[in-house]
């Protein structure tokens, strides 16, 4: 009984922890830029965008750097969504159970004569 209970615990604990965010190849085309707004002036803005990776009961199955890797690659992904190619980091958020980050999609492909 004690074995079924601790492997029903462990189960449940597995599937609410999920995995890492993995980048689509539409996301890997998008340039992160930290720090550099010069950078942006040709550029348009589209959205705010947030990722967050980790959470309180699970964060300790996943190492650091997993977590913000996942967490930009979410970011990238809803910069794609929003068909953005360019996503402007700004500093995360401070959680000690989880990595979030807030940025800025923007549009720098070079407008069109259509446009």
């Amino acid at each position: 009984m004690k074995n079924r209970l601790r492997l029903l615990c462990m189960s449940t604990l597995l599937i609410l922890s999920g995995c890492v965010t993995f980048p689509t190849d539409e996301s890997n085309q998008v340039n992160v830029i930290w720090d550099n707004e010069a950078a942006l002036k040709d550029c348009r803005y589209i959205g705010t965008v947030l990722g967050s990776e980790g959470h309180f009961y699970d964060y300790w199955l996943h190492a650091d750097s997993d977590m913000v890797w996942g967490t930009l690659n979410q970011m990238r992904i809803k910069v794609t969504d929003l068909g953005g190619d360019t996503l402007y980091l700004y500093q995360p958020l401070g959680f000690s159970s989880s990595v979030t980050m807030l940025g800025n999609a923007y549009d720098c492909r070079p407008m069109t004569q259509d446009e």
